[in-house]
């Protein structure tokens, strides 16, 4: 016979694994609703990033920070906090609001005057203005050097119709994920129309704007004798020995072979001045006239890097700035150095040469015309040997390149490409550049860490 208190414990019993089981199907309840927060906020997340990418601005602008002017690209950490500057882009940015991407564009389009096709478009297995979602096999298609430099000789800026152009362009707005692609798998390319590229493009081809910019102030400026321009390391005792190592890298003292000479010199000046030298006439242009080259530099979260340095580049180049969400500009934020701006007159000519890091290359008015070759082309490229003052660059001279002395050059394989206003050129760790200026042009670039993918073919060089 069941007693009244066992007949509890079955009921008591029977109560508690209900509510144990109600707790758990509540607790299940809760962490359903966790996850599907969770997912809520990843999607926002995701859409968010999205809206970025196509943003002519990362933010708002006419807000006030310590009671100035705050445009809309500002970052904290980065960048020019002057009175001076902020009256300056509050001023611009009243004169052309960052509301009207179909504006952007036209400028652009006005100020790319010229049509480039492809020179051999028959030998190359992929259209370079609709590439393959990934890098298609043999990518990016490359010439022999010869055929390419008797096309279009580089003492020459007169444009021609076509170019043997390898790499393929990508349409800011509507192919950006294929840009991403090609920069994951560290090969080169173009990508246009980037609504954050053209806003700079447009402030900077706004009449007087780069004036007020600038000011009276004199910056570091390049002079050659002739267009061509060497980067070069001073053997001369005028580098501080801490500096000069880190440029060596620990490997070899820089060493000038008898009889060397800086290939150019430096001076300063004001952009007015620089300006004055460079819109002249054609006949003050040819290749045997003198030559400056403009420089600025914005050091950002290197610190002082410059006597000199222009931090207003980060506000003006707002997509250059070191943002994680900044994902196709900047593989590795926090490895940037700095932005560097260089402004060519016509004809002037940068001697091809490889650089040690990933490499974002914007051109912001202008026109500039990049030879390129792959790593593995350096020997054939017949470089100054690592200790030279110009180590890492090619020492033939590609106007007229003596065979007899360089015969390897000849078997030398490269591509080209136009870079005109709204374009950003990406160019992985060690790959090879050849420039020319064909008028009057800005050009900045930024570095964003080292990739290791080529690091064989330049060791293997003698670097």
């Amino acid at each position: 016979m069941v007693t009244v208190a066992a007949r509890w414990i079955v009921v008591n019993g029977r109560r508690q694994s209900q509510i144990l089981k109600e707790q758990k199907k509540a607790n299940l309840a809760h962490e359903f609703d966790k996850m599907q927060e969770l997912k809520e906020k990843v999607k926002v997340a995701v859409e968010h990033l999205d809206v970025n990418a196509t943003l002519i601005s990362w933010g708002e602008s006419s807000s006030k920070w310590n009671g100035l002017y705050k445009h809309s690209d500002f970052m904290d950490g980065v960048g020019d906090t002057t009175p001076e500057y902020r009256k300056l882009r509050e001023k611009i940015d009243a004169i052309l609001p960052d509301d009207d991407l179909q504006r952007l564009l036209s400028v652009a389009k006005t100020l790319r005057q010229r049509d480039y096709i492809s020179k051999a478009p028959e030998e190359v297995s992929y259209d370079i203005n609709d590439c393959p979602e990934i890098p298609p096999d043999g990518y990016p298609y490359a010439w022999n050097v010869l055929r390419v430099l008797d096309n279009w000789p580089p003492d020459d800026p007169a444009p021609r119709p076509s170019v043997f152009q390898g790499i393929c362009r990508f349409d800011y707005l509507t192919e950006r994920h294929k840009a991403i692609n090609y920069l994951r798998k560290e090969v080169p390319f173009v990508i246009r129309d980037d609504p954050k590229v053209l806003r700079t493009v447009e402030r900077w081809n706004h009449p007087g704007y780069m004036q007020e910019l600038l000011g009276p102030k004199k910056y570091r400026t390049e002079h050659s004798l002739n267009n061509h321009f060497m980067y070069f390391v001073n053997p001369r005792g005028k580098i501080k020995k801490k500096q000069l190592r880190r440029m060596n890298r620990g490997r070899k003292e820089i060493v000038a072979p008898e009889g060397w000479e800086p290939p150019t010199d430096l001076t300063r000046m004001t952009y007015d001045t620089w300006l004055s030298h460079a819109n002249v006439t054609d006949d003050k242009l040819g290749p045997d006239n003198e030559h400056w080259y403009y420089r600025l530099i914005g050091c950002g979260k290197m610190g002082r890097c410059d006597m000199d340095s222009s931090e207003y580049l980060f506000d003006e180049l707002s997509f250059f700035q070191p943002r994680f969400e900044n994902e196709l500009y900047m593989v590795d934020p926090t490895k940037q150095k700095g932005i560097h701006c260089r402004f060519g007159m016509k004809g002037v000519i940068a001697e091809n040469h490889f650089d040690g890091s990933r490499n974002m290359i914007a051109i912001l008015g202008g026109e500039r015309r990049y030879i390129l070759s792959h790593p593995d082309e350096c020997k054939r490229l017949c470089l100054y040997p690592q200790g030279h003052p110009s180590g890492r660059h090619s020492a033939v001279d590609w106007s007229d390149p003596d065979l007899e002395k360089f015969p390897k050059f000849k078997m030398a394989k490269v591509n080209e490409v136009i870079m005109q206003a709204g374009d950003v050129l990406y160019l992985p760790t060690n790959w090879f550049h050849y420039i020319i200026s064909l008028e009057l042009n800005f050009q900045c670039n930024t570095r964003s860490g080292i990739s290791k993918d080529y690091m064989e073919q330049i060791h293997n060089c003698g670097f």
